[in-house]
């Protein structure tokens, strides 16, 4: 929303400036919202030249270096931390290996079709989201909608990338930090599991309490004497019915962080701050912030060029830890165990609608579809790469991923289970409780805990870092298409970006930060779904499933199977949008009050949680009006009724030809009036004249849905 502003007063003010005589007959209204929305002029034809100045500049936006550049980096956006820390939890919740068929019938029907379709688009057109939504005007504010989710996203991933970063350094220390719980941070309610079996194991009777052993003789002296009884036996019993903090939650909620109170030596007192008391930014993590975010900007300053290098090594080095992971976890004791209740099925979960509510909101989410990342990233792929086989390689790729992550995760859990003296289920986390809580108390208890704790998270910082790039890269895409000359200035604009999304995060490193990381986890990804619900219907029904496999076959230059053809078409226009609207459904009746362990956040923060949520989707409607309101004002004696503009409205502008982008890419290589394309949908589009070797695009019809 902030880079929408910022273009739209960029524009006014050069609009301002530009072209005086023209403008003087303009309203200053019918100004802004030009330079709001652009040249929304749907009613005479393009006239668009691959030698135009701005075009060239558009062909210079850049292209993947080769086809596995594009693969890796969808493949390392897709394959991101909730195949590590979230399907795993879920494949158990549902039923174990039961899980597997909802979640692949939820693939074929939900994840593939809508990956397919954002793909298809973002290459046919060679735009981001932002002008993507030429083939419909009236709903481009979904375009920029996207690019509002992706940057809400960032702010938590690169928070995730922060805490990987800060866990990782900490690891290079042993004992590691968390382990034990006689620091300053721990409160009297820290609970070692080890050093609790370790006291248990002394004596008969011996009670492990307030970080002490205290054995049976020592413990028989509340008989004895009253006042030992009130110090001990009194405060035994309110821990008893208090809440056991693990020694490593302590470790990240008051040592990284200070979500409780101390004293002046401090020392944890067990008191929760509130959020309203934020308290100042902690410089260790304020540096880790700032180092986390330089990392990204080195990745990302020259855009696909150089974060499509790095992909190399961080979209494979996370098979590699989990392969190491797999070997190592399937040698430790109740590792078996663990395996056992990841993967053992409970048909009878079948039944439940939760399980295909679950498995169709994983496929949805662990895609990263929705938030233009698919979009922009094809669309620097060339004009005829084969994107039918990218869909299937990095949609299969990311299911396999996330079912074989789980094994070396429930080994390990089970292992923790076995050393604790308890159950599986009673260890297993999801989400970040996962990989910053229960698993560092693991890796305490395995042979040389540093190499596993580093390995770990810096493996959590590679998947962090492959969705970071492709956030990043929609913003820097959406500014650069729409102003293309700023391309040569691509690191200033990654710098700029950077830095502004830096300074607003920097309230995640005060004391009470962890409450506006999750604030901000809960809510962004709330209106996901709903957003890739609209996406699909305005594909599948206003620009036309049809027009989109004729794109297909335009690029590739063959036909779709009948089969195919029915299969996309039918999903696209009713199965997918259904289903997609049930979560919706389902995630609404679930969402409720945020919360942080037990500590409710105020309604104040709740009130900016929604904001959050509802932005994205409150975009659509108001640009749909803005559209409208300049269309009147750009043919103010035009005769057409209000639904006559909305339906002129819906279709393809002049500025969708394929985008300029790519038949100046074809026609570049085209000479004295050949075939622009080799589907012959191509000359049924496009009308051109060659002269020498020029070649220009004088109109365009496109095919009505």
């Amino acid at each position: 929303m902030l880079h929408s502003f910022e273009v739209c007063c960029c524009n006014y003010f050069i609009n301002l400036m530009a072209d005086s005589k023209d403008k003087s007959q303009l309203s200053l209204g019918h100004r802004f919202l030009k330079s709001v929305l652009g040249d929304n002029d749907n009613t005479t034809p393009a006239k668009i030249s691959p030698d135009d100045e701005d075009n060239q500049v558009k062909n210079d936006r850049g292209k993947w270096g080769s086809k596995a550049e594009f693969i890796l980096s969808a493949l390392g956006y897709a394959v991101g931390l909730g195949n590590v820390w979230r399907f795993p939890w879920l494949c158990w919740k549902n039923g174990g290996g039961a899980f597997l068929i909802p979640y692949f019938i939820m693939l074929a029907f939900a994840g593939l079709p809508i990956f397919f379709m954002e793909v298809i688009l973002g290459q046919y057109s060679g735009v981001g989201p932002n002008k993507l939504f030429e083939l419909a005007p009236l709903f481009k504010g979904l375009g920029i909608g996207m690019i509002t989710i992706s940057f809400f996203s960032s702010l938590y991933y690169n928070a995730v990338i922060m805490w990987s970063i800060y866990y990782m350094f900490s690891s290079f220390q042993s004992p590691l930090p968390w382990v034990g719980c006689d620091n300053k941070w721990n409160s009297d309610k820290c609970f070692d599991a080890v050093a609790e079996r370790n006291c248990e194991k002394t004596e008969n009777g011996s009670i492990y309490l307030f970080r002490q052993c205290y054995n049976a003789s020592v413990v028989a002296l509340n008989d004895i004497i009253p006042e030992f009884n009130n110090t001990i036996a009194g405060r035994k019993a309110a821990l008893l019915d208090s809440e056991k903090v693990p020694a490593a939650q302590e470790f990240f909620n008051d040592k990284m962080y200070a979500q409780n109170y101390q004293d002046e030596d401090g020392y944890n007192t067990g008191v929760i701050r509130p959020m309203d008391d934020i308290g100042a930014p902690k410089w260790d993590i304020t540096l880790t912030l700032l180092f986390s975010w330089i990392v990204v900007y080195l990745c990302v300053l020259k855009g696909i060029k150089t974060s499509g290098k790095v992909v190399y090594f961080t979209a494979t080095f996370p098979y590699v830890v989990i392969l190491v992971l797999l070997i190592y976890g399937a040698t430790l004791d109740g590792a078996r165990d663990g395996i056992e209740f990841y993967m053992t099925p409970n048909f009878t979960k079948l039944g439940s609608p939760e399980i295909w509510v679950d498995a169709a909101g994983q496929i949805f989410f662990s895609l990263s579809v929705g938030m233009g990342g698919l979009m922009t990233y094809s669309s620097y792929n060339t004009f005829n790469n084969n994107i039918l086989r990218d869909t299937l390689i990095v949609c299969i790729g990311n299911c396999v991923t996330s079912i074989i992550a789980g094994f070396p995760i429930f080994s390990i859990l089970g292992f923790l289970a076995l050393q604790l003296g308890k159950k599986v289920p009673e260890v297993v986390e999801s989400g970040s409780a996962l990989a910053f809580i229960a698993y560092p108390e693991v890796v305490s208890q395995m042979p040389a805990p540093p190499f596993w704790s580093i390995i770990f998270f810096f493996m959590l910082l590679t998947l962090g870092l492959d969705s970071q790039f492709a956030g990043i890269e929609v913003i820097m895409t959406a500014i650069i298409d729409n102003r293309p000359k700023l391309v040569k200035w691509k690191p200033l604009i990654a710098a700029i970006i950077c830095s502004f999304m830096f300074l607003i995060t920097i309230n995640m490193t005060c004391d009470a930060g962890i409450y506006w990381e999750e604030l901000v986890n809960y809510f962004s990804g709330w209106s996901l779904v709903l957003i890739g619900f609209a996406e699909v219907v305005v594909y599948g029904w206003v620009y036309g499933a049809e027009n989109i496999l004729d794109n297909v076959q335009e690029m590739l230059g063959w036909k779709f199977h009948p089969f195919g053809w029915w299969y996309f078409r039918i999903l696209w226009k009713v199965v997918t949008p259904l289903l997609l609207l049930v979560v919706v459904v389902f995630n609404f009746i679930q969402t409720g009050k945020l919360s942080y362990g037990n500590y409710l956040l105020p309604n104040w923060a709740q009130t900016i949680g929604w904001l959050v949520a509802v932005l994205p989707i409150l975009i659509i409607p108001i640009y749909a009006v803005m559209v409208i309101v300049y269309d009147y004002l750009s043919l103010p004696d035009s005769e057409e009724s209000i639904w006559q503009r909305i339906r002129r409205l819906t279709r393809p502008s002049d500025k969708w030809v394929s985008s300029p982008v790519r038949y100046g890419e074809v026609l570049a290589n085209t000479a004295n009036g050949e075939m622009l394309s080799k589907s012959n949908n191509a000359a049924d589009n496009v009308a051109y004249s060659a002269s020498d070797s020029k070649a220009t695009i004088v109109s365009y019809n496109p095919k009505s849905s």
